[in-house]
């Protein structure tokens, strides 16, 4: 397992070389070492940088080396509907744990194609229970759209995405 950033040096990293030496150094809290720090604040104002281009690569061998896929057949003709919920939240929730709805969107499949979407909408005025009936209304269009008989009560996914990739626009986030 990786070593921990030191938060001390994080922050003296963005410093300039006087003032860290002045902080850091003899009339400081003593901790500056010439043989050390030059290269530390060096590593430490590049890291996420040298991190992003090392994930990158990362993920350019994987798709190189991507085997051979196969596709698996699960007996059933793929002939039910299924509504999906898309939250744009401002972090994916956890147990107990309250989220920023920032907007919400559906879909609606059959088997593995798209039949119907209904588009985002903002929620950022809206209350607990203006959220509730509009996802009612939007099983309740979903209903009318298969035409089937078939009553949506619930959603069969909730798919949680970040609220920066918020597609409305203009949008509060992207002005």
């Amino acid at each position: 397992m990786a070593r921990r950033a030191n938060k001390k040096c994080l922050k003296c990293a963005v410093l300039a070389v006087e003032e860290a030496r002045q902080l850091h150094g003899v009339e400081g809290d003593g901790c500056w070492d010439d043989l050390k720090c030059h290269k530390r604040r060096s590593h430490y104002r590049h890291r996420s940088e040298r991190n992003f281009k090392r994930v990158i690569s990362r993920q350019l061998h994987q798709e190189t080396d991507i085997p051979e896929t196969l596709k698996l057949t699960t007996g059933s003709s793929g002939s039910k509907y299924f509504p999906l919920l898309i939250l744009y939240v401002d972090h994916p929730p956890r147990r107990k744990e309250k989220v920023l709805l920032h907007a919400l969107g559906a879909e609606l499949w059959l088997g593995t194609q798209q039949q119907a979407k209904i588009e985002p909408v903002h929620c950022l005025a809206l209350s607990q229970e203006q959220v509730g009936r509009l996802t009612q209304q939007v099983l309740q269009k979903f209903s009318e759209y298969c035409n089937s008989g078939e009553k949506f009560t619930v959603f069969s996914e909730i798919i949680y995405r970040d609220m920066q990739h918020c597609p409305i626009r203009p949008c509060p986030l992207h002005s």
